[in-house]
């Protein structure tokens, strides 16, 4: 009985290491690397050399809009990660999400999953979640942006903890990996 324990306790561990050591570290993103823009653009979404910060928005939700200026402000402050905005399902139309990155000041790309490829390889289930993988190609944070909400319909006054941007920094500075957040907000769309 012992014994069964162990290997259900061991396949478990392996199911359960992070997602650099399962996905990313040899950069398997599906067939999606490369996605287009709103604007019909192609981009190369693989981290090949490069930091990149993948943010999962939709153009519907609250707290993608309300966080739509924190993340320009970060891709300002950090010019050497690259920021894509993943508008994952075929939900929304190229016109929609023109109008959401015009509306809300976004200037870095946001792209375009509608199979969700990129969304199911890198696990990602809700809007806002952000996902920051370094050159080496290593997941260096997943989860929350920053501390300000703190439920669904809840938010404090300010953000106290800034995840994503204290990520960048130990990236930056060679600092570990920000340990995951459990991100909170809507759901993927599965259409």
């Amino acid at each position: 009985m012992s014994k069964l324990f162990l290997l259900v306790l061991l396949g478990w561990l392996l199911i359960s290491q992070p997602l650099s050591a399962q996905l990313i570290a040899g950069v398997k993103i599906a067939s999606a690397t490369r996605l287009k823009d709103f604007k019909g653009k192609t981009f190369a979404v693989k981290p090949v050399g490069k930091s990149v910060a993948y943010i999962f928005l939709s153009t519907e939700c609250p707290l993608c809009r309300n966080y739509a200026p924190v993340l320009e402000a970060l891709q300002n402050k950090h010019p050497d990660v690259q920021f894509y905005g993943i508008i994952s399902g075929a939900t929304f139309a190229r016109s929609e999400v023109a109008t959401f990155t015009k509306d809300y000041g976004i200037t870095f790309p946001v792209l375009m999953d509608p199979a969700k490829h990129l969304s199911t390889s890198l696990h990602a289930t809700v809007t806002p979640e952000v996902i920051l993988i370094g050159s080496n190609g290593k997941e260096h944070y997943r989860g929350l942006i920053d501390d300000w909400v703190v439920g669904l319909g809840k938010t404090r006054k300010v953000a106290s903890k800034k995840y994503l941007e204290q990520a960048i920094n130990n990236l930056e500075t060679g600092g570990e990996p920000l340990a995951a957040t459990k991100p909170i907000g809507c759901l993927i769309s599965n259409f």
